[in-house]
């Protein structure tokens, strides 16, 4: 997208071991992956973990982009996309899937429309090391990046280090 674009849309992604809806509509988000997912290269492969979610999260500024957009997860360089969750601009206008904050002053007289999706992929089958992408793709052809994280093995003692494990145990 050009910087121009940029600042009519934009989000970002969360990756974490499982989400709760709480009452008064707040998320609990359980085990949030800060960087990369690391596993111990003792791990053979593929692998099932039994639940991964993502969790996007998209903004624009109400009237600023006409097109219709489609959310896609994929993974790796190879391969269709694990997730497409196409939302039409018609949907977005009456409200079915946003939320739209308004300003509490009249200075700031812009609407932000908000997407906030969970995407819940339970199990998740490893079946190798790569990385995860989640990107928001417009009819007009452009594409907006939300974020990815890597999945990638490291040596057994590093791995085990970082979890507090002694060695031997």
């Amino acid at each position: 997208m050009t910087d121009q674009s940029r600042e009519r849309a934009w989000g970002f992604a969360l990756f974490c071991d499982d989400i709760r809806t709480e009452v008064g509509g707040k998320l609990s988000l359980m085990g949030l992956y800060q960087t990369d997912m690391l596993f111990p290269d003792s791990m053979t492969l593929p692998t099932l973990l039994p639940k991964l979610v993502v969790v996007i999260m998209y903004f624009e500024i109400r009237d600023s982009i006409e097109e219709d957009l489609t959310f896609k997860i994929t993974y790796g360089d190879e391969g269709p996309a694990l997730a497409e969750v196409p939302v039409s601009r018609k949907d977005m206008l009456l409200g079915q899937v946003q939320n739209t904050a308004t300003p509490e002053s009249a200075e700031d007289t812009e609407q932000v429309l908000n997407i906030r999706m969970p995407v819940t992929f339970s199990p998740f089958r490893l079946e190798k090391m790569g990385r995860l992408r989640v990107r928001a793709h417009y009819s007009g052809g452009k594409i907006l990046r939300l974020g990815s994280m890597a999945l990638k093995q490291i040596p057994a003692p590093d791995f085990q280090a970082m979890m507090g494990i002694a060695p031997g145990q």
